[in-house]
């Protein structure tokens, strides 16, 4: 597999998007009670993974199975949760670029749009997790 989801086709795309959306809400819900000064922050990003995950289920190209976790797992809830708000924002900034690039390659307006909402929902959790420290 190649190092970017974009460049192994949109279904790849989509199903890697998925996936990364699903990690980081389950993240951020694990975390939104560690530290009070991130739980609006941890909530807020929850949220708009859910919807960025919900964009992505409406593309018509999105594959039956996904490929598994975009976020790494090793990254555990006992972790200082600024380095795992840092590592989502890290994780939606790239999510965001690649949705934007896979838009490009959309055969439908449907698809399109999917990747349109989708990137910038990951752009919206990365602005409100990328200031934590």
């Amino acid at each position: 597999m190649t190092t970017s989801p974009v460049a192994d086709g949109l279904p790849q795309a989509l199903g890697h998007a998925f996936e990364t959306f699903e990690a980081i809400r389950q993240l951020a819900r694990r975390c939104e009670d560690q530290s009070p000064d991130l739980f609006a922050a941890f909530i807020s990003a929850a949220t708009a993974a859910a919807d960025g995950r919900d964009a992505i289920l409406t593309a018509s190209t999105l594959p039956a199975s996904t490929p598994g976790p975009g976020i790494p797992a090793q990254l555990a809830v006992s972790a200082d949760p600024r380095d795992i708000a840092d590592s989502i924002a890290t994780s939606a900034a790239i999510l965001a670029t690649c949705l934007s690039q896979a838009a490009s390659l959309a055969g439908t307006s449907g698809d399109r749009r999917a990747c349109q909402e989708g990137a910038a929902l990951a752009k919206h959790i990365h602005d409100l997790l990328a200031p934590a420290r």
